[in-house]
C-alpha cells in the first residue's frame, strides 16, 4: 500500500509521487532533491550530515569531489538548488539550516 502524503508544519510530502508542497503550492524537485528534504525533513530538527546526504543521491559511499570530503561541495549545491526553489515560493523560507562543518537539518516548527 502506498505511504499518504507527510505534513510537517508547512510541508507537504508525498512519498509515493515524489513529490513535495510548500503552503499548498507544489516545489518542482528533481528525485535527487526530493531525497534529501525528505531525508531531512523525515523527522524534522535531527541533523543530517552531509555523507548521509549524499548517500541518499549517489548511493552508499559513492565518492565524489576533491579529497575525502570532496561530497560536501555537491551537498552544498544541491541544498543551494533547492532552497532557491523553495524561495522562489516563499522568499522568507528559511527551513533548511547549516549544521556548519557536519551537514543540515529541517528546522522544527517550519
Amino acid at each position: 500500500m502506498p505511504q499518504q502524503r507527510i505534513v510537517h508544519g508547512r510541508l507537504c510530502l508525498n512519498p509515493a509521487g515524489r513529490r513535495a508542497c510548500w503552503d499548498g503550492r507544489e516545489i518542482r524537485l528533481t528525485l535527487r532533491e526530493y531525497a534529501i528534504v525528505e531525508c531531512l525533513a523525515l523527522p524534522p530538527g535531527h541533523d543530517v550530515s552531509y555523507r548521509r546526504l549524499y548517500d541518499q543521491v549517489r548511493g552508499t559511499g559513492f565518492t565524489a569531489g576533491a579529497g575525502p570530503a570532496g561530497h560536501e561541495v555537491n551537498v552544498r549545491a544541491f541544498i543551494k538548488r533547492i532552497r532557491r526553489k523553495f524561495r522562489d515560493i516563499d522568499p522568507g523560507f528559511d527551513a533548511i539550516e547549516n549544521y556548519p562543518r557536519f551537514g543540515y537539518r529541517w528546522r522544527l516548527g517550519a
